[in-house]
């Protein structure tokens, strides 16, 4: 009896080609869910990173037309723009290279800042869209004016959309019928960030 209790000690030792297969199995299927958790933390800080920018550039724009309040408080001066992205922009000539300005006036002002708005925005052209590392991606911006009634003052409607790398539904809602659904491309990867800003007229 010993020996044959010795014997079937011996033949269950380690594990057997089915075992084997089936850790193999579990394993293979916890690295894989780590690699979709990878994906989706890398498409998710990009996502962040993107509307930080937006935000950035928001406030740069609305700042901006702060600084050139002595040109806005005129009669028909605005940064109206009905798509950045198309736009065909240069440089003032009263803008130094080093970034100084040289009797400009208001609008050359306006121009440059303009001009230097959209080159924040095509950033992201030096990776061919694929991180927006640099800029947003694919993004354009749209700024409309509107008087505000019983005033001489104005509203201006600032709005920047941009692609996301994940797929959820189109940020410009179809039956608003207003700036964010003509700012950009409609599409379930589109982004927006929309931002009204009062512009004081009257002094």
């Amino acid at each position: 009896m010993k020996i044959n209790n010795t014997n079937y000690s011996a033949k269950n030792k380690g594990f057997n080609l089915i075992e084997v297969m089936i850790a193999s199995f579990i394993l293979s299927l916890s690295l894989l869910g780590l690699a979709g958790m990878q994906s989706t933390a890398v498409k998710s800080a990009i996502e962040i990173q993107q509307r930080s920018l937006a935000n950035s550039l928001i406030t740069d724009i609305t700042e901006r037309m702060q600084l050139n309040k002595a040109w806005l408080v005129v009669s028909g001066n605005n940064y109206s723009i009905t798509n950045l992205s198309n736009a065909n922009l240069t440089k003032p000539s009263c803008v130094s290279s080093s970034g100084h300005f040289v009797n400009c006036t208001g609008e050359d002002i306006k121009n440059n800042d303009i001009y230097e708005w959209k080159r924040k925005f095509t950033g992201a052209e030096i990776n061919n869209n694929t991180l927006g590392e640099n800029g947003l991606i694919q993004a354009t911006a749209c700024i409309a004016i509107k008087p505000i009634s019983g005033t001489d003052d104005e509203l201006a409607e600032i709005v920047i959309s941009w692609f996301s790398t994940i797929e959820s539904k189109d940020a410009a809602h179809a039956s608003a019928n207003d700036l964010t659904t003509t700012c950009g491309t409609s599409s379930a990867f589109r982004r927006q960030l929309s931002v009204s800003t009062y512009i004081n007229k009257t002094s």
